[in-house]
């Protein structure tokens, strides 16, 4: 007598207690139902201050915690205020003690460090933290580990790895090699990949949405530690030839445009890709899965070979105003891929809940 197979993981019927669905790992059931149980009595009626916006149409309530749904923006004005206050002190200093600093080595601000290369990556990481669903089986706590320790490992096995191509094909700290430049993306691509399996691999939900968000948040580590690692080096190398804070703002402003949003997209791409394949709770390895790896791969690596060529002045005197289209280019393309993939996943989800 022949078992039939079980069913492919999903969210399915569940009767009991009250009308539901409850997601089946493809071995197991798990604990997620959705919609959530209901709320006790008391919660219910401090809930129907929302009852209005639900009868005309929104199927779920307004939700209200942290900063709220703009608190991204928030982020990035707290940040703003904190360059207006340091520049602003530290004019204020000069104009009253004009060669205070005479002969002291130049320092550059902790703080102007770290906003300089976290304030985007945050804002978009509360902007992820807060349209987590219950249903996703993910908490907030677990994607913000996923993002600290999966950037940070992702980093500590990339550096090494990328410096011994630098240097086997002849760069210099000033002038990193094509060949280095040309293979990030393979190699980075693949390393983030392998950190969200690592830390995301017994999440009882694996799917093309989840997937977004975790290998998002492994992204946005990521970016936020290289670009630390961008702005120092920035910021030294500028005292060399005398523009000092100019080159570093200069850094910070390009890092804050491109980094924070192709990291994060393209490993959010490719997370969606192994996470939207896996079945029966376990990763495989697709075409599907192969595709969205050569293409984040050839994408990310086309973009840093166009840095390169910016750099050395491939283009002559226009080098300048063409790599800035092209990082313009490389943002828009990025986050229209990135619309057109959520909206198809929650296209098969809406038909999923129908069925």
């Amino acid at each position: 007598m022949t078992v039939p197979p079980p069913p492919p993981p999903g969210w399915y019927p569940d009767p009991s207690p009250a009308p539901s669905y409850r997601w089946w790992s493809g071995v197991a059931w798990t604990e997620h139902t959705w919609p959530p149980p209901p709320a006790p009595a008391n919660a219910q009626a401090a809930a129907a201050q929302t009852g209005a916006a639900v009868a005309q149409g929104d199927v779920r309530p307004r939700r209200r915690k942290w900063l709220g749904r703009f608190g991204g923006w928030l982020i990035v004005a707290a940040s703003a205020a904190v360059w207006l206050w340091l520049f602003g002190l530290s004019l204020l200093v000069t104009a009253l003690a004009p060669h205070a600093g005479d002969g002291a080595p130049a320092v550059l601000s902790p703080y102007l460090l770290v906003t300089g290369s976290g304030t985007a990556a945050a804002a978009i990481f509360y902007t992820m933290a807060y349209k987590l669903r219950p249903e996703d089986g993910v908490t907030v706590p677990r994607l913000a580990a996923v993002a600290l320790i999966g950037g940070t490992l992702a980093t500590l096995i990339v550096l090494p790895v990328e410096g011994l191509i630098d240097v086997l094909a002849g760069g210099t700290a000033r002038h990193p090699s094509l060949a280095v430049l040309a293979s990030a993306g393979a190699v980075e691509e693949l390393v983030k990949l392998g950190c969200v399996l690592l830390l995301c691999s017994r999440l009882p939900v694996k799917n093309a949405r989840v997937g977004l968000f975790v290998g998002g948040a492994v992204g946005l580590g990521f970016s936020f530690i290289e670009n630390l690692s961008y702005l120092q080096q920035s910021y030294v190398l500028g005292h060399d030839n005398g523009s000092g804070i100019g080159l570093f703002l200069t850094t910070t402003a390009g890092r804050e445009l491109t980094g924070p949003f192709l990291h994060p997209v393209f490993s959010a791409l490719l997370g969606a890709a192994v996470f939207g394949a896996a079945r029966n709770g376990r990763f495989r390895i697709t075409l599907g899965v192969v595709g969205a790896y050569l293409g984040v791969a050839a994408a990310h690596g086309l973009f840093n070979s166009l840095q390169w060529a910016g750099s050395e002045r491939a283009f002559g005197p226009a080098s300048g105003f063409l790599l800035l289209l092209a990082d313009l280019m490389f943002v828009i393309a990025s986050g229209v891929t990135w619309l057109l993939v959520v909206r198809h996943i929650r296209r098969r989800d809406a038909r999923a809940l129908a069925t």
